[in-house]
């Protein structure tokens, strides 16, 4: 019985290391990995506690980073009647310009969310050690189980990097939000934009930011290498004044950012 079990046991390693090999290569590719079909189980509590733990993860990685991706915050540089203006908005999935307190609540969710998920990761980890000494108690089953086993680690591994690349952007996201609603301009009819009409100034109070700036500020955003482009004045409103704008849902409709300022000092640290 020792022996065929010390056969079962070699082959599931050489099966693991294999799966790994191609896992590695598929990963690539397609992003994170994981094949459990979500019923089949092992019997042993400990196994299949790990197994269910990774799938929630697993889960969870690809709606955070499906959720946060369907925004894009888009900053923009112009000069009007020899003035310099920055002006900030965010997009959505449907290119639907959003309000501030839409931004405000994803630039929470993102970094709370993403925090979280890095913490569950995290005692995962502390789960995988005992998961893979658990393998032999299965005899036979070692074979189909291990390799859930093994995939276990290469997703906390991916998607920690995953949620923090996201996290991240977030981050830098919920600082130019921030540093554009100080000083902003209030009323965006006193720019003295001649086509100015009572909707494009209300669209602008509700889902942007505007402020006069001496110079104007370098792309902070690492996957580019221009600077960031100025543009006459009217070609920013047009845009705007052409967008629509997204559904506003009740619980994102506060603009109100308190607390804000220590959820940001703590992400920073960890980012």
């Amino acid at each position: 019985m020792k022996k065929i079990l010390f056969i079962a046991l070699a082959m599931l390693t050489l099966c693991s290391q294999m799966e790994v090999a191609a896992q590695k290569k598929d990963k690539e590719k397609k992003g994170i990995k994981w094949e459990w079909d979500g019923k089949t189980l092992s019997g042993n509590t400990e196994i299949d506690t790990y197994i269910k733990t990774i799938d929630t993860l697993y889960n969870k990685i690809q709606t955070y980073v499906e959720t946060m991706d369907k925004y894009e915050m888009v900053p923009e540089s112009f000069e009007l009647n020899g003035k310099k203006y920055e002006l900030v908005y965010m997009i959505d999935e449907n290119k639907h310009i959003v309000t501030r307190g839409t931004v405000n609540w994803q630039c929470v969710q993102a970094i709370m969310q993403g925090t979280n998920i890095i913490l569950d990761m995290t005692n995962a980890g502390l789960m995988s050690a005992n998961a893979a000494m658990t393998l032999p108690q299965l005899g036979f089953k070692a074979l189909k189980f291990g390799k859930y086993v093994k995939g276990g680690p290469a997703v906390i591994s991916a998607g920690t990097k995953a949620i923090k690349d996201v996290r991240k952007r977030w981050i830098n996201n919920s600082k130019t939000w921030k540093d554009m609603k100080v000083d902003a301009i209030e009323d965006p009819k006193s720019i003295g934009y001649s086509g100015m009409t009572d909707e494009l100034a209300s669209k602008l109070n509700k889902c942007c930011y505007i402020k006069e700036v001496k110079e104007f500020s370098e792309t902070k955003d690492e996957s580019k290498s221009e600077g960031q482009v100025v543009k006459d004045a009217n070609s920013v409103f047009t845009i705007i004044a052409n967008t629509q704008q997204a559904a506003e849902d009740a619980r994102k409709s506060n603009e109100n950012m308190e607390g804000f300022d220590d959820l940001l000092k703590d992400a920073e640290k960890d980012a």
